[in-house]
């Protein structure tokens, strides 16, 4: 047989195994179509482009081409008869070794694109070759695409790259990853770094920045709940979803469950976690969230990683850490990391008062630690009242013996010192064994 026949037959085999890869796909739902150069540049802003030279490119890596993509399918398999005089003088070409110059391709994330070249790769990968040479113009973009990204994905991709773009969250966390599934779920995102900005700036002069309110959501609110996901396998139960996907829903979860623990309108535990699960699956059309719901249901750690949360934002308002390094402020129950906020306040506005000026955040923040919360402290220890609360903190008694001062207080004529209030405080409510007074 001459290598003219040879030629001929594996034109027609490859035309053959396109229409059968055709045909599999639609039963697999898995993607056969060549991703288009325009399409995809159209989607992503360019953050660079240079020239990188001859380089040696995995040809399972070429995926995509400027101009030919309708020709040949995900695997450049032809599938356009027109193609059949210039592959098969390709093949020829392959049969009689006589050199082809290098392909020229854009890059584009970890995928490449062919601009010139597209029948050369095609004879190449059904000759079964895994490198081919290839001139190289890489083209930089904000989110990385890979061999298994879709035509169906590039708008995902293009919210994303407007996320990262926004928040400019890669040029202070290089190494974040946060991808989802379902389009709309950056917009929550971008709404919840700015309610966390809002709470930053609460009762502060100088507003924080858009930039520093994502690094504190990144890194005090995101991936604390990454890490839980990680650590409680939640990304088993839903293998069509992203860690992203289960994290933001955790997130959304835990963020209404502390809006209805601050409302404090005598809803159980159980009413205030049903509440939450509505509000997810109302606000969330994903098939995993009812399932996600359920299992939030059945766990112990949510008002854990609320308490977490409060104690971060607490933490970055004050400065306590470090105003006072030494301070522990430690607190058992959901909310109460507010109320604490609020007696730095109306301190700070007492300092303001008797000084007749302005008074600084950092100031009123050592103040009221040196002046209010540490002699409450020294009364709890020397009266071991502490023994008497298991599994409550020092900072759990200030809080409380501080209301049970106001509320002896006002029912009492005579001035009740802070010692009587704590003392009467842990008379009539030690035997409780720890619950919520």
């Amino acid at each position: 047989m001459s290598i003219d026949q040879i030629a001929d037959q594996e034109y027609e085999r490859a035309l053959n195994k396109a229409f059968w890869r055709k045909i599999l796909s639609r039963f697999t739902g898995t993607t056969n179509v060549l991703l288009p150069f325009d399409e995809v540049r159209e989607k992503f802003p360019i953050q660079g482009q240079h020239y990188a030279g001859l380089q040696q490119i995995p040809i399972e890596k070429i995926v995509g081409s400027f101009g030919r993509y309708l020709d040949f399918d995900r695997a450049f398999l032809p599938i356009q008869k027109k193609t059949r005089d210039r592959w098969v003088s390709i093949d020829r070409a392959h049969h009689y070794q006589i050199p082809l110059p290098p392909v020229e391709l854009y890059k584009l994330g970890d995928i490449y694109f062919v601009k010139d070249g597209n029948h050369r790769i095609s004879v190449a990968r059904e000759q079964g070759q895994i490198e081919v040479d290839a001139f190289i113009t890489e083209i930089e973009i904000p989110v990385n695409l890979t061999i298994d990204t879709k035509i169906d994905d590039l708008q995902l991709k293009k919210e994303y790259a407007d996320f990262l773009i926004r928040s400019e969250l890669l040029k202070v966390r290089p190494e974040a990853n946060i991808e989802v599934s379902q389009l709309g779920l950056y917009d929550e995102m971008l709404l919840d770094i700015e309610v966390h900005r809002w709470y930053l700036n609460k009762n502060k002069k100088e507003d924080i920045s858009f930039h520093d309110a994502v690094v504190s959501w990144y890194d005090n609110i995101y991936i604390p709940i990454v890490e839980i996901v990680r650590t409680k396998g939640l990304l088993g139960l839903f293998p069509s979803s992203t860690e992203s996907d289960i994290a933001l829903l955790v997130l959304s979860f835990v963020s209404y469950m502390r809006i209805l623990k601050r409302k404090s309108d005598g809803k159980s535990e159980a009413e205030t976690r049903s509440s939450a699960g509505r509000y997810l699956i109302q606000n969330f059309p994903i098939r995993a969230v009812k399932k996600l719901v359920n299992e939030l249901n059945k766990t112990d750690w949510v008002d854990s990683l609320i308490l977490q949360q409060e104690k971060s934002l607490f933490i970055e308002m004050t400065r306590i850490n470090q105003v006072v390094p030494d301070a522990v402020i430690e607190i058992t129950i959901p909310g109460l990391y507010k109320q604490i906020q609020e007696h730095i306040s109306v301190h700070r506005w007492y300092l303001g008062e008797k000084d007749d000026g302005e008074v600084t955040q950092e100031r009123s923040v050592s103040s009221w630690y040196d002046s209010v919360y540490l002699p409450i402290i020294k009364i709890i220890r020397e009266q071991n009242i502490l023994e008497r609360f298991p599994g409550r903190t020092e900072t759990d008694l200030y809080l409380w013996i501080i209301e049970h001062h106001f509320f002896m207080s006002e029912l009492c004529d005579d001035d009740v010192t802070i010692k009587e209030a704590a003392e009467n405080f842990t008379d009539g409510y030690s035997n409780q064994n720890g619950e919520t007074p």
